[in-house]
């Protein structure tokens, strides 16, 4: 995979995102989800490139999907969340290294989504 410059339209969406956080970010990697076949498996960001408590700002468009956490030591927490069309999940702290996170597969969605996570590559 090769970087590309930002285009227009993602420059003002990690524009707004970034006045609302007070952050900047300097990479998007942006995930297409054909349909509810396209998903990914349990996993953190955890990557060296990333740094030590990562800032990711997660937008949703299109379909909605079903957002998956569960801690990495007490595997009874667990939280399900709805990312709507133009929704924001932000994960920092130390959110990659106790939990990990998925979006699972579904006969359900029939739409596509994509995602654009805006991180900071150390």
């Amino acid at each position: 995979m090769q970087p590309h410059p930002f285009n227009d339209d993602l420059l003002l969406i990690k524009s707004k995102i970034e006045s609302h956080l007070k952050v900047k970010f300097t990479s998007c990697l942006a995930n297409l989800y054909r349909d509810g076949n396209d998903s990914n498996g349990w996993h953190a960001d955890n990557e060296k490139d990333l740094g030590k408590n990562p800032i990711i700002a997660s937008v949703s468009f299109g379909a909605e999907r079903v957002f998956n956490l569960k801690h990495k030591g007490d595997k009874s927490l667990k939280a399900k969340l709805n990312l709507q069309h133009g929704s924001l999940l932000l994960m920092q702290g130390s959110t990659q290294d106790n939990w990990l996170h998925q979006i699972p597969k579904t006969k359900k969605i029939t739409e596509k989504r994509i995602n654009l996570t805006f991180r900071i590559i150390a």
